[in-house]
């Protein structure tokens, strides 16, 4: 089962709802997201050596700009196996 589906929504007949895991995802919840990513890949990347938030906000302005995700081999993505301590 995906963690993310949409629903109708209640506006008009285009409205969709967003649901994660389900329950609805507001804009603050994108937002402290957001905030959340920046500071991590500041953290993992510090500048000057690293791009840290830098990165993150070209990948977030290519997707706004072309309502895609972009290549993952762009932005060195691809998640390791999580450790558990």
């Amino acid at each position: 089962m995906s963690k993310f589906r949409h629903i109708q929504g209640r506006k008009n007949e285009k409205d969709r709802i967003l649901l994660y895991n389900e329950k609805a995802v507001s804009f603050e919840d994108i937002a402290k997201m957001c905030i959340f990513m920046m500071m991590n890949e500041d953290n993992v990347y510090p500048r000057p050596k690293y791009r840290g938030r830098d990165m993150f906000v070209d990948y977030m302005k290519e997707v706004l700009d072309t309502g895609k995700i972009p290549n993952q081999k762009k932005y060195q993505l691809g998640k390791k196996e999580l450790v558990k301590v």
